[in-house]
Order: structure tokens, then sequence, then C-alpha cells
């Protein structure tokens, strides 16, 4: 014979479960579930700032009207301590190859987070994003942006993202302290100071959702082409310094 039934767990739930103290106050209260400053915090959407797809226009072989997908952040700092770049991974600081974007997860390659070793270097404001474009042929490409303004020029020049990319071994270095790290003949990755503000633009290589290659076939790495890639940072240069005079959301 089988028997069924249920089991009070009113005793061992009040043993487990302290009761709240009826000495403790609302501003105790509030006191304990209070987020800790942050390094820095959300200022709004890039796209509030700029048209990011704008930049397809002054790039070959991008076609505008094929279609495009763009999106980004505007951070600035918080009143929270900064992990400096001393403190970071070895190896994570800066990638010296162009990652992998997902089409359906762009913004895992190209995050438009904040870096909190820049901020922590004296950055005051970031804006990054991304743009996803495509060809008349199909073909894709994605180019990462980010940008950050520094209280002085000296501390521009300082820069850790810089020091990070001139360690990669496909660097190199111009005489005006441009910094572009090569896969090939296809820049991944190129940086420059430019009085107190840091732009970087970056190449992603567009992967489909079943881990197939849908770059440019023109270039050997899918990549962008160096001439789109520089007309690109000259864009991204002009459009950081609106940018940055116009002021944030918070």
């Amino acid at each position: 014979m089988a028997l069924a039934g249920c089991v009070s767990t009113a005793s061992l739930e009040s043993e487990r479960t302290p009761t709240p103290s009826a000495e403790r106050t609302p501003a105790a209260a509030a006191e304990e579930v209070a987020e800790p400053p942050r390094c820095a915090e959300w200022a709004g959407d890039t796209t509030m700032l700029i048209n990011l797809d704008e930049v397809l226009g002054v790039i070959e072989p991008a076609d505008p009207m094929a279609g495009w997908t763009a999106s980004g952040d505007d951070t600035v700092r918080g009143e929270g301590a900064c992990a400096p770049v001393s403190t970071q991974p070895v190896g994570t600081v800066e990638t010296c190859t162009a990652p992998d974007a997902s089409l359906d997860d762009v913004a895992r390659a190209l995050s438009s987070g904040p870096l909190e070793y820049m901020f922590a270097a004296g950055a005051e404001r970031q804006i990054a994003g991304y743009v996803v474009g495509r060809t008349t042929a199909e073909e894709y490409m994605v180019i990462g942006m980010q940008a950050w303004r520094f209280a002085t020029p000296s501390e521009a020049q300082a820069a850790p993202i810089l020091d990070a990319l001139v360690a990669c071994a496909s660097s190199q270095v111009g005489d005006d302290g441009r910094v572009r790290v090569f896969e090939g003949t296809e820049p991944t990755v190129v940086a420059s100071v430019k009085g107190r503000d840091v732009v970087v633009v970056r190449s992603a290589r567009p992967v489909a959702t079943s881990g197939d290659d849908v770059g440019l076939t023109a270039t050997e790495s899918s990549l962008l082409p160096e001439e789109s890639v520089n007309a690109a940072e000259e864009w991204w240069r002009t459009q950081a310094v609106t940018a940055f005079s116009r002021e944030p959301r918070r």
C-alpha cells in the first residue's frame, strides 16, 4: 500500500530564514543595497551623438544602400576606483589580431563598454561603437570605433592603449606617433592622438552564424583594405571631436 502526503516545512524555514530586526531603520536597509560607485557611468547611446552608419559613405567598397546595423555607448568617468593597466592579465589588454565577429552578436567581438584602464590613466569620457556594413555583392564588413578625451594632451600621448598596441609584433609606429597593427597587408587596428583625444579604428572578421567567413573576397584577410581603414579613421577623428563638444546625457 502506497502512502502519499506532505510534510510541513514551516519549522525548517523559521530556523533558516532570519526574521528582520524591528530596530533596522530604512536608512540602514538602503545603505546595504546601495551599489558602490563605478569607475565609469553610462551617459547615453553613441548614435545620439553620431550617425555611425555615415562612415560607410566614405569607404570602399561599402554600399550604404545594401543595409547596415550600428550601435555604441557614451560613458563618462564615475566616482569609483578604476583598475589600472598593470592589474590586467597579460595578453588581455589588447588583441593583436582581428577578432571574429559573428553577425548575430557583433557586440561580443567589439564591445563598446568602458575600458577601465583608460579611465585609470586619466580619461574623462569614452565614446565607442561599431558598424556592420555590406557591399553590393552581399559581402560584409565590421568596423569598431573608440575615442577617449583626456584632461591634457600629455595624458593622451601617454594613454596605455598605445603601448599595448605597439607591443604587437605586427605593429608599425609613424613619426607622428600613429600606431597601426597589421594582419598581412590589412590594418586590424589604427590608433592616433590629436590634442586631448585618442582615437582608435579597428576591423573585425565578419562570420555568419554557421561559422563561415563572409567578409571581403578582395583582401586575403577578408578585412577592409588599408585605404578604407585610413578613410574611416579620418572620418571618426572628426566625428569624435564634435561628439566630445556635446554634453553627455547624465
